[in-house]
């Protein structure tokens, strides 16, 4: 009986063996292959990674912007940025007309006020002295290298305090007109709009290449070698003249001098509308025979222009054809001088003249295109007379007239005054 309990136990045993070793065999691998991601799964895949290269550019980005933004401030007087180009130094938009007061400057570190530089007609950008108040600036550093097709490019600018930035592409550089200046523009494929005017643009590793800046009708990036160009030729005596009076004034050439008969003197050629010179009266053509009682016979007398305007007026005595007058120029703005209009022999207000008679044509090489006269260009005064009728203008241009006539010519914002011989 006991022998055949052991013998069920042992049957027993051996069935729990098995039935284990059955349950833990090895599976046999499948000779089928695991099915491939669709199409849907790898394009998320794909999205994933752009994702995550595009969130480290962005990034990239952001931190570029962020070691450049010390060298940008905003100007809220101008509604624009500007690039602190130099040790105190900032260069921005075009500032408007008459900008002989301070200016305010805002950053990252607070508030300033600036004085202008370099500004008015002729300069497509401005540059302005700031103090010591905004410590936290710093220069702008200039690219080394001109960047290959296709790399990287920042637009960096303010809106007040607030930094923004846009990425884009270097494209080329390319020649072009600003108003009357040839600068050379950096091409790339971002999008320039007004509100960055003034801000600047970076290679990736935070060099600049560019300035942005107004260009005509649109928006441009004015590389920073035309920049430096220009803010070199625009410091002078005769461009802070040009910017505070609306003035070009200059000595009389040869021709000149026999049409005055005169053996020196000093001309205005250019009076630009809208500034204290036009305000006061000044016509072109006028002489200036002395300023503030002391005569004028070359340029350097009237150095005094270009100087920081103080709080008295300047009188000048000037000569129009056969008539002396007494003109003043005001301190700073036209009040002064419309205030002082009445009084005999004080300023001149004149109305306005007439419809200029429109120059459609020019023929080369005669007398009025070696003068200088442009299609487009309005006859105002000849001789320093209104026009009587048309046949008195074209008279003057016939071939058989030899006599030497000053014209007084309108062109844009300025008049000129043109000799023609």
């Amino acid at each position: 009986m006991q022998r055949q309990k052991y013998i069920a136990v042992l049957a027993l045993a051996a069935i729990l063996i098995l039935s284990a070793g059955w349950l833990l065999r090895p599976r046999e691998i499948p000779n089928s292959p695991a099915p491939l991601p669709t199409e849907s799964e790898l394009a998320l895949l794909a999205r994933r990674a752009e994702r995550r290269s595009l969130d480290s550019m962005a990034t990239y980005f952001a931190v570029t912007a962020g070691d450049v933004e010390s060298a940008i401030v905003y100007l809220p007087g101008a509604g624009t940025s500007g690039v602190v180009w130099g040790d105190g130094i900032i260069v921005t938009a075009p500032l408007l007309q008459q900008a002989v007061g301070t200016v305010t400057v805002q950053s990252g570190f607070g508030q300033d006020r600036a004085e202008p530089m370099i500004w008015g007609p002729r300069v497509p950008l401005a540059a302005v002295a700031i103090g010591d108040e905004l410590v936290g600036l710093r220069q702008v550093i200039t690219a080394t290298s001109i960047p290959e097709t296709g790399s990287w490019a920042l637009a960096v600018w303010r809106a007040g305090r607030d930094r923004s930035f846009a990425p884009g592409n270097y494209l080329q550089s390319a020649f072009a007109t600003c108003g009357e200046r040839r600068v050379e523009e950096v091409v790339s494929s971002l999008v320039l709009t007004p509100m960055m005017v003034g801000g600047g643009l970076f290679d990736i590793d935070g060099g600049l290449l560019a300035v942005i800046l107004p260009c005509g009708d649109r928006v441009a990036a004015i590389a920073t070698s035309s920049v430096a160009a220009i803010l070199t030729q625009a410091d002078t005596s005769g461009q802070r003249v040009l910017a505070r009076y609306g003035l070009v004034i200059g000595a009389l050439s040869d021709d000149e001098a026999a049409y005055f008969t005169l053996n020196d003197g000093v001309m205005v050629r250019e009076v630009w509308t809208g500034y204290l010179g036009a305000e006061a009266g000044l016509l072109p053509g006028d002489i200036i025979e002395a300023l503030d009682g002391t005569v004028v016979t070359a340029p350097g007398d009237v150095q005094a222009l270009g100087e920081p305007p103080g709080e008295q007026a300047l009188e000048l005595s000037v000569r129009r054809g056969e008539t002396v007058l007494t003109i003043v120029l005001a301190a700073t703005d036209i009040e002064a001088v419309l205030e002082t209009a009445a009084t005999p022999g004080a300023g001149l207000v004149w109305d306005v003249p007439p419809e200029p008679y429109r120059i459609d044509a020019v023929i080369p090489d005669s007398r009025a295109a070696v003068a200088g006269i442009e299609p487009g260009d309005r006859l105002v005064r000849i001789d320093h007379a209104e026009p009587r009728s048309l046949a008195q203008v074209q008279q003057i241009f016939a071939d058989t007239v030899t006599l030497p006539v000053l014209l007084d010519i309108e062109r844009g914002e300025r008049r000129l005054a043109v000799l023609v011989h």
